[in-house]
């Protein structure tokens, strides 16, 4: 496949972050949530950013924010919001409304039903994230996939990234599923929890755009 998109979730340094770009990552996702053992803080955030040279690359990843979280985080010069806890529809309308992020809503499939409500969702987001049920609001990275086969005959009206428990050994078949070309990847990239490796990102990233 000539065009695969992989987003890097999960980057608390600079060095990964830098890496990952070089590696050929389209996006480096950035999680603001305490409960997370791949938070990241403000500060820390900001000085990775400032040695960013494409800001469309960075992407906040939130759970059930405030509007006071989103405030500070177009601040910080984000371009890209991944609302990736319960967020309805009324509050995804106004982040789409009062924001100019490019919105991306996570939604988590355990079944054919879960996929239902996602095209209502359609007028207020740029792009979709498909995770694992079990792992939406609590930010994924737990190495579980969902059952590809739910989504083999879906006709979604955005984009969709394929996200949970990607890694090496599953991408290929992923991505020969020929449903998308966005794939979001975070503990298939790790060595332990919440620490990227250098070798398994590059690995990750050569091994989808070899695919044919």
């Amino acid at each position: 496949m000539s065009n695969v998109y992989i987003k890097i979730c999960g980057i608390k340094d600079f060095e990964i972050a830098n890496h990952a770009i070089h590696a050929g990552a389209k996006y480096l996702g950035f999680i603001f949530y305490e409960n997370s053992h791949r938070n990241i803080s403000i500060d820390k955030c900001r000085d990775i950013l400032a040695n960013i040279d494409d800001k469309d690359k960075p992407v906040a990843v939130v759970v059930n924010p405030s509007f006071k979280q989103l405030d500070e985080l177009a601040k910080l010069g984000f371009n890209n919001i991944q609302l990736h806890g319960n967020e309805n529809i009324e509050f995804t309308r106004k982040v789409s409304e009062n924001y100019s992020f490019n919105v991306i809503k996570a939604f988590g499939i355990s079944s054919l039903n879960d996929l239902n409500k996602i095209n209502d969702y359609s007028n207020f987001i740029d792009s979709i994230l498909l995770d694992s049920g079990s792992t939406v609001g609590l930010l994924g990275g737990t190495g579980k996939t969902f059952n590809w086969d739910i989504i083999s005959e879906i006709s979604l009206k955005k984009n969709f990234f394929l996200s949970g428990g990607l890694n090496i050994d599953n991408i290929e078949r992923a991505i020969l599923m020929k449903k998308t070309n966005y794939f979001d990847v975070s503990s298939g990239v790790e060595n332990s929890e919440g620490i990227k490796d250098k070798r398994l990102i590059t690995e990750f990233i050569n091994k989808a755009k070899s695919v044919l």
